[in-house]
């Protein structure tokens, strides 16, 4: 018998049962109201992490929020729900032996341009996205995608694939106008990566080519981005006839604003600084993380993390009780890659302990005592729950130097430190995994020779036995789905070069006149924000 889902029947597939809303608090005092001079438009404050508004390049966070509000996806999550909600489809169904979803397109969805969404549309999107082989890419690799009639679409996989549904989720995954973006210069071609001519529609004013209840006015990477409302939306009135995205970097900034009404939604302030809001008119709100704050070490030869007791001593001397108190209330322990709230995470009790004696020797043992090891951050990233990454890095920094290494620091902008990542040539890295989607699935990107295994010169034929469970957990079905992936990420922890740090906690602070809630990507959804 098929699984069926429809938008009022679905069950839950990857993401624990357990509430995502770990804390909805109404805070209390007699402080300045957060009432917008006007309750037509919409301002969020965001720390920016923006490079392209092309769905099937989207690999920022920032680019993915606004995405949320111009193009659509068959499924996403409706407001906490971790089960994929059909969007685009009225409704899927999941073959019994896993290894294909059928999608029946809701008859009624249209593009802000007028043309109706078919099954050439979903086609031509999700191949671009795999032809492109930009960084989304990978979503597609392995799956075929077809269209049996216009409102029909197939979405298959040679081997078992439960994670489809919740695969499209992912705003790279969003359907645009096909006809109009081949006019363009688009391509969904095997060439298409070297021929596909369309980026610039993408930042064009209004191009019409989503279904969402927004188009975009303005696209500037740096300062901000505008948005319109879609008079034609096929869902009903957009809540507002403007949104408008700032890049804020500083949360004290942020706060202000929010507590002042110059903006209604503010998404980077910790839950220290949080916990001084206190005002009638605004909403507190946190949320567990669903992704981890890693250290990478590199396995390559001229790098002292090259030898695994130089790693296993890095992993003994941190101090992750103080990295928790710094990160901030509501601050958990990382055990592993997967986080608490999927399947196949391990339990915090069993992460690792400190010891920092131990790991002195073992550096001493090893030859390494005052080896010098560069620390690459982004000193400029606020956007995971507002940690300030320097402050971090400065801790481990001095845990380290504890145990006999010397590190040295290289702070850069995001931009730089993430693409000094990207190409491997980082020896340690501070980095954290915002998931594409809500499916363990998703971290296999960790394991060797995959897409973050290879930024630490990890490879496949450096750990095969980890090759082999990653292969295994992908392809389970049901119940067997969770030992799976507890058995991978168990394998992760005890080869793969990396130390599990934290799972910070997710303070949305917004107007009470808006109702903002995050979805269990801790992710802000625009088309499912209200103005009440």
């Amino acid at each position: 018998m098929n699984t069926k889902h429809s938008r009022r029947t679905a069950a839950a597939i990857a993401v624990a049962a357990s509430g995502l809303l770990l804390v909805t608090a109404c805070s209390s005092g007699d402080t300045a109201p957060a009432a917008s001079s006007n309750p037509d438009v919409l301002v969020i404050d965001q720390s920016f992490t923006a490079q392209s508004i092309d769905p099937a390049t989207i690999f920022q966070v920032t680019d993915a929020i606004v995405a949320t509000g111009i193009y659509q996806t068959l499924v996403s999550y409706q407001g906490d729900d971790p089960t994929p909600q059909p969007l685009l489809a009225s409704a899927y169904a999941v073959s019994d032996d896993g290894r294909s979803v059928t999608f029946t397109l809701d008859e009624s969805a249209t593009f802000a341009n007028g043309e109706p969404v078919t099954g050439d549309d979903v086609v031509f999107s999700l191949k671009r996205l795999r032809n492109l082989k930009s960084s989304p890419s990978y979503l597609m690799d392995g799956l075929t995608v077809t269209a049996p009639d216009e409102h029909t679409v197939v979405v298959a996989s040679e081997n078992p694939a439960s994670y489809i549904p919740s695969l499209l989720t992912s705003t790279a995954t969003s359907i645009v106008e096909a006809d109009a973006v081949r006019a363009a210069g688009g391509s969904d071609g095997d060439d298409a990566a070297e021929t596909d001519g369309a980026a610039a529609l993408f930042t064009s004013a209004e191009n019409g080519v989503g279904s969402g209840p927004y188009q975009l006015e303005s696209y500037d990477t740096n300062s901000q981005i505008t948005l319109v409302s879609n008079p034609e939306w096929w869902g009903g009135d957009p809540a507002y006839e403007r949104i408008v995205i700032r890049n804020v970097k500083n949360p004290q900034q942020q706060k202000s604003s929010v507590e002042s009404g110059e903006s209604q939604i503010a998404l980077d302030i910790p839950g220290r600084v949080a916990e001084g809001i206190s005002t009638d008119a605004l909403e507190v709100n946190a949320y567990p993380s669903p992704e981890v704050l890693y250290l990478a070490m590199t396995m390559d030869p001229s790098s002292p993390t090259a030898d695994p007791a130089v790693r296993d001593a890095i992993r003994l001397g941190l101090d992750y009780d103080a990295l928790v108190q710094l990160a901030g209330p509501g601050t958990l322990r990382a055990a592993g890659i997967i986080p608490s709230n999927l399947i196949g995470s391990i339990p915090a009790d069993e992460a690792i302990e400190t010891d920092v004696e131990t790991a002195k020797q073992m550096i001493e043992d090893a030859g390494a005592t005052g080896s010098k090891i560069t620390f690459d951050y982004a000193n400029d990233y606020t956007r995971l729950a507002g940690i300030d990454y320097n402050i971090i890095a400065q801790a481990i920094q001095t845990q380290l130097g504890a145990i006999g290494l010397t590190v040295e620091l290289n702070p850069t902008p995001t931009s730089t430190s993430l693409q000094r990542y990207i190409d491997g040539e980082t020896q340690l890295a501070l980095w954290s995994w915002p998931p594409d989607y809500g499916d363990p699935d998703n971290l296999l990107v960790f394991g060797p020779g995959a897409l973050i295994g290879e930024r630490v010169q990890w490879t496949a034929d450096d750990a095969p036995d980890v090759v082999a469970l990653g292969d295994t957990a992908r392809t389970a079905l049901g119940d067997g789905r969770e030992p799976a992936y507890l058995a991978w990420n168990e394998a992760i922890v005890d080869q793969a070069p990396y130390a599990y740090l934290l799972e910070p906690t997710f303070t949305l602070v917004s107007s009470s006149a808006v109702g903002a809630k995050l979805d269990p990507m801790a992710n802000l959804n625009l088309s499912q924000i209200a103005a009440n």
